[in-house]
């Protein structure tokens, strides 16, 4: 017997309300990036978004900037079970996930000496 979980059960709901025929923010906020590689560090700094729901084959606009002169992060979305990453972007952009999941954002700074930066992320459903 077939028992769906709850994330399926989730995405469904949101199907059938259409909120997912519009463009609409799913998750923004700001974080450190991940140049210490905990969602939380020993400071308490929150260095990951909060995980939320995507669904398979839906488009989903990740846009985020990085605060200072000379920074450049990329974003890693992970599983949010496991933290294995499951895609990965060096510039603001779309992706369709292959399956439905929950996910959550960190974001590498890719220059030498500076980490520990102020990142302000929001993703979208595309257009």
């Amino acid at each position: 017997m077939y028992i769906p979980s709850v994330q399926s059960v989730l995405t469904a709901g949101l199907a059938l309300t259409g909120s997912l025929k519009e463009s609409r923010t799913v998750v923004e906020g700001d974080v450190m990036d991940y140049a210490v590689e905990k969602c939380l560090d020993g400071d308490g700094n929150t260095r990951c978004s909060k995980p939320f729901v995507v669904t398979e084959s839906t488009c989903y606009q990740i846009e985020w900037n990085t605060e200072g002169t000379f920074t450049h992060t990329t974003v890693e979305v992970r599983d949010g079970g496991s933290g294995e990453i499951v895609y990965y972007r060096d510039t603001n952009g779309e992706w369709i996930p292959e399956k439905g999941e929950l996910v959550y954002l960190d974001f590498k700074p890719k220059i030498p000496a500076t980490g520990n930066q102020t990142v302000h992320y929001v993703v979208r459903t595309c257009e």
